[in-house]
């Protein structure tokens, strides 16, 4: 394995895809278990739980999901690629939003265009 530096929004997107994943398919619980405790091993614990417990991470997970469907439904020409690009867009606001709240002096690494 390799360690990639990513901003904390962007780690906490990862960790809620994973946990997408994990709830869609038994063979992805380890990738997610293995996420979480790496990810958690680099915050206290109190901090840990505020963070993936807090509203702002659900948030994460919710507009993760909404994109997996709406990326399925793109698949089967159900929907156009612009409200896949909407969900996407809306998935990078909640990114943004947790890394602000609980990482304001935080670097962004990932911008939109």
């Amino acid at each position: 394995m390799i360690n990639l530096l990513v901003d904390e929004g962007y780690a906490f997107d990862y960790l809620a895809i994973l946990e997408i994943k994990k709830n869609n398919d038994a063979n992805q619980i380890k990738l997610w278990i293995d996420c979480f405790n790496y990810l958690s091993k680099q915050f206290d614990e109190q901090l840990w739980n505020q963070l993936i417990t807090s509203e702002e991470y659900k948030q994460i997970v919710d507009v993760n999901k909404k994109t997996f469907d709406a990326v399925e439904k793109a698949r089967y020409g159900e929907i156009s690629a612009k409200e896949v690009d909407l969900c996407n867009m809306e998935r990078f606001k909640a990114k943004q939003k947790f890394r602000n709240k609980f990482f304001p002096n935080s670097g962004q690494n990932e911008f939109k265009t």
